[in-house]
């Protein structure tokens, strides 16, 4: 055992880490009885010492960190519907909120420069500016449910249940490719919970319920 800690007011708290966080912080976040706020503990994955702890206002679900140091959570309601972008700034203790365009079940986000990607059950696809507030496009790409999406480059990138990989243009919201369905031999089972796309350079890394992983060239994606 490298360390071990209690985390103070934390109990048994949810714990994550992101791609890009400040010195690889990690974060441990748990939401009051009542769902009114949500206490974040940033956590050196080193040593346990905590940096900074702060409680914010709502049932808060993070989904991203940045150089900064700045957190991205969504807000949901308790049916696990997304209201709200929050970004909380440590540095200078800021919060900020941008209410999403409707309330959007089962929610999963991704974060590139200062737009987040929303995907929500039944596939709709909102990207929103957190600095004007305002949402940049909206797409529905009829995927019952998706995995978590990613941002790279010019794409988004999501799996679907069936095993499909979809690339969507990140800046004008248009369906650019798909891969084809691969649901190998039991075609009656699909995927709970589809794993995420992985990007690699110029390659999209995904896996299906067929069993297989595969993968495919990011620059060409009409040919997949």
């Amino acid at each position: 055992t490298r360390w071990r800690r209690a985390l103070p007011g934390q109990g048994m708290p949810a714990f994550a880490t992101f791609p890009g966080a400040a010195e690889g912080t990690a974060y441990a976040t748990r939401t009051s009885a009542d769902g009114t706020d949500t206490r974040v503990s940033a956590v050196d994955p080193r040593t346990g010492r905590v940096r900074w702890d702060v409680r914010v206002r709502g049932w808060l679900k993070p989904f991203a960190a940045q150089a900064d140091g700045s957190v991205l959570f969504l807000a949901v309601d308790s049916g696990y519907g997304a209201e709200e972008i929050v970004r909380y700034t440590p540095g200078t203790g800021a919060t900020r909120r941008v209410a999403l365009p409707a309330v959007l079940d089962g929610a999963h986000a991704a974060v590139r420069g200062n737009v987040v990607y929303v995907l929500a059950t039944g596939g709709s696809l909102d990207a929103v500016d957190l600095a004007s507030g305002r949402r940049l496009w909206h797409l529905e790409t009829s995927v019952s449910r998706g995995s978590l999406p990613v941002a790279s480059g010019e794409r988004v990138y999501f799996t679907a249940s069936d095993g499909r990989l979809l690339a969507v243009d990140a800046r004008r919201g248009r369906l650019v490719g798909q891969t084809p369905a691969r649901l190998g031999a039991e075609s009656a089972q699909v995927m709970s919970t589809p794993p995420a796309p992985l990007t690699v350079g110029a390659d999209v890394y995904a896996g299906a319920p067929d069993g297989t992983v595969f993968a495919v060239d990011s620059r060409s994606p009409a040919t997949w």
